[in-house]
């Protein structure tokens, strides 16, 4: 609503305010644009405007219905309002157009205004600040076009409320400006960056407490696997060592040979005694057979023990003297000891 002298419209979602500049206050200008493409209408409206702008200095509202651009012109007024919280509205806008076209007479919060509406768009308008005589509203008639004859007598002046929503169609910019003045628009603005910054330090939150939970976990994970870690290093080592103790072991193992040796020597015979000496072997054997050739021939097929000398002794011992081949008694004891 506004005060007594139409000066202030309150509306709005956020208690905005916006002023009323009353009709007796303004020109009227209008152009027609309809020719234009719709996208090239705001520009060429805007340039429209700044043509018909009485003075620099001069306060402005543009309004739309389809291609017909409407201005209203007025002069800053002086009041104890910042310019910056100052949003304007002229009070045509505010009195809802006619159902049907012709001309009509409004009694406003100050003066008259006449208007000739054609097809739901306003072609002209006249602002008088007493009731026009008969002389002033028949030029206005002619002005418009209508019959005069039929239009002669001046008509009973019309009241309307202020509508909530302005007849014409106003860019965004001035929309905007009639929802909430520019402290608020600041307000809004820092409300946005608080909860823009509010967010962005919950998701921080989040991260680390999701860091912390994951921190947790693996601490549980470790104590939990930690027995199976050191089982398994414990395992790899024992494997390790037999690995190198399986190394050690040749081919000439002194064991390994003497079982070789017993399974060539001939039936009957008794292994006495037995020294080794890095690749030489030497052993004296008890047997029934005295034949040194017979010795030469058990071994002549096994490629270790094939290299034998064979020497008799006295009271049928054999003294067998091999020659092992090189390289294979690496981590053999360099002397065996003698066994009887």
């Amino acid at each position: 609503m506004g005060d007594a002298e139409g000066c202030v419209l309150r509306g709005g979602p956020f208690g905005g305010r916006q002023w009323v500049v009353g009709r007796g206050e303004c020109q009227y200008r209008r152009e027609d644009l309809h020719q234009l493409p719709a996208r090239k209408r705001m520009q060429a409206g805007k340039l429209a405007m700044i043509r018909h702008k009485p003075s620099p200095s001069a306060l402005s509202c543009m309004a739309w219905t389809g291609g017909i651009a409407h201005f209203w012109f007025w002069a800053a007024p002086e009041a104890e309002v910042p310019a910056y919280e100052r949003n304007w509205i002229p009070e045509s806008l505010l009195l809802a157009p006619p159902a049907a076209g012709g001309v009509r007479l409004l009694e406003l919060s100050r003066g008259y205004e006449a208007q000739n509406w054609h097809g739901g768009v306003l072609v002209s308008s006249q602002w008088w600040e007493q009731v026009p005589g008969a002389e002033a509203w028949m030029r206005f008639v002619r002005s418009t076009g209508q019959d005069p004859a039929a239009l002669q007598e001046v008509p009973q002046p019309i009241h309307l409320p202020w509508s909530n929503r302005p007849w014409g169609e106003t860019s965004w910019a001035q929309r905007l400006a009639g929802l909430f003045d520019e402290k608020f628009a600041w307000l809004l603005l820092f409300a946005a960056l608080a909860a823009g910054l509010g967010w962005q330090l919950s998701s921080l939150l989040r991260w680390q407490a999701a860091g912390d939970q994951l921190s947790v976990r693996v601490e549980r994970m470790r104590a939990e696997v930690g027995p199976l870690l050191a089982a398994r290093e414990q395992a790899e080592q024992a494997q390790a060592q037999l690995q190198h103790l399986s190394a050690l072991r040749t081919s000439n193992d002194d064991y390994l040979l003497m079982a070789d040796m017993a399974s060539h020597l001939p039936e009957g015979s008794t292994l006495l005694n037995w020294r080794r000496e890095a690749n030489k072997l030497q052993t004296t054997v008890r047997s029934s057979e005295t034949d040194p050739r017979a010795f030469v021939i058990a071994f002549d097929a096994d490629p270790r023990l094939s290299g034998v000398a064979v020497k008799p002794l006295a009271n049928g011992v054999m003294q067998l003297a091999f020659e092992l081949p090189a390289g294979t008694d690496a981590g053999a004891d360099p002397k065996g000891a003698g066994h009887e």
